[in-house]
């Protein structure tokens, strides 16, 4: 692991948390590639002695917006810890089944598991379960979702998985599904929806006064012209099946909207959020593209272009704050920024005790192949 790169350190609440950046090797080109651009939303998880990223998107030939291509792979990656103490990266032979992104991923004490995603823009109802026996991949499948779905949020709580909103056919979707690990007979079940459709969510079991419970932070959703980017926090409480408003998001003593981030529950009552995107700039492109779309004429329309690839082109990348969330205190506090750059659609998961966010997009259309590790002490 590379040297300490950042620190900070904060008490929210009652835990004291206080942290420290590294960063993990980045993830090496394809076989007969030379470069690896990194990937957003690649299947990634941890299991045992292993870490995965596999599939994803990216843009190899130049910036969506002046016509590169999206590119969805296939490829799975282990990154190992090695009898001596090394971190090294392999991609493995196995292959997934097509190429894919944008699942929602849990590590579970079986594996990781991927939940829903799409193959070429079209969502997918397929569940599959990864882990790993002497450095070799194995794939189980597992009961398919009811519907397809990509861009979902997912949680276990003991042995039961919950997945959360995510994009269908017709859009965003209030969707709550529960499969049982040790009942995969009895296929999905269906829960009370959640009171607001969203996509891109931060979804994260974690404790409240009383018993485990499936949070819901941020997300987006588009019913109009303009995606509308979420700023609320809900809760599932499993003993009783019902939702609760817990508040919004909160940065600055005011709500934050916040999509596409990355979040861990850590110690008794807290959830961290890393980044996101609160939208601005998203809004801002989608607001031009319509612009673009209504312009009268040829001159109109190069020149809404050029501002679009102008601010596109200097974005200045997605938010850096880490904010922790009490689960007893609804309270938020901002507990540090991410040191390396932050990147969003991707999953951060705990390694070891090691909190990792692999890859990601940095800035629209640019991914990132380094892999940030992130320790927390109480």
């Amino acid at each position: 692991m590379a040297q300490i790169i950042g620190s900070s350190c904060s008490t929210p609440g009652n835990e004291k948390l206080a942290f420290s950046w590294h960063e993990f090797p980045e993830i090496p080109p394809t076989s007969g590639e030379s470069v690896q651009p990194g990937l957003a939303g690649p299947i990634a998880g941890a299991h045992g002695n292993f870490v995965l990223v596999a599939g994803g998107a990216n843009f190899e030939d130049g910036l969506p917006w002046r016509g590169g291509k999206k590119k969805y792979h296939d490829e799975i990656f282990l990154l190992e810890k090695t009898t001596t103490g090394n971190y090294s990266w392999k991609q493995v032979p196995e292959k997934l089944p097509y190429p894919m992104a944008y699942a929602a991923c849990v590590s579970t004490s079986e594996g990781v598991v991927s939940i829903g995603g799409e193959d070429f823009d079209s969502p997918v109802a397929n569940v599959f379960l990864f882990s790993f026996q002497d450095g070799k991949v194995r794939r189980t499948n597992l009961p398919e979702l009811p519907v397809a779905i990509s861009s979902a949020g997912a949680a276990i709580i003991e042995n039961e998985l919950f997945v959360a909103g995510g994009l269908v056919a017709s859009g965003a979707s209030s969707a709550f599904y529960s499969l049982d690990m040790k009942k995969l007979a009895d296929g999905w079940r269906v829960l009370p929806e959640i009171p607001v459709a969203f996509s891109h969510a931060v979804v994260v079991s974690q404790k409240d006064e009383n018993e485990t419970c499936i949070y819901v932070i941020g997300g987006r959703n588009k019913t109009s012209d303009v995606s509308t980017f979420l700023s609320s926090v809900w809760k599932y409480k499993p003993s009783i099946q019902k939702w609760s408003l817990e508040g919004d998001i909160i940065s600055d003593g005011k709500p934050l909207t916040l999509s596409a981030g990355t979040g861990v529950a850590v110690g008794s009552n807290h959830i961290i959020l890393f980044g996101g995107d609160p939208g601005i700039f998203f809004n801002r492109t989608e607001r031009m593209n319509n612009a673009i779309e209504k312009a009268s004429g040829e001159e109109e329309k190069q020149k809404l272009w050029n501002e679009k690839d102008s601010m596109l082109s200097n974005h200045p990348g997605f938010s850096k704050d880490i904010l922790a969330f009490n689960t007893l205190s609804k309270s938020w506090a901002k507990i540090g920024e991410m040191a390396p750059e932050s990147p969003v659609t991707t999953t951060a998961f705990s390694w070891n005790g090691t909190i990792v966010i692999p890859s990601g997009e940095i800035r629209p259309g640019v991914r990132t192949p380094k892999v940030i590790a992130v320790d927390i002490q109480f």
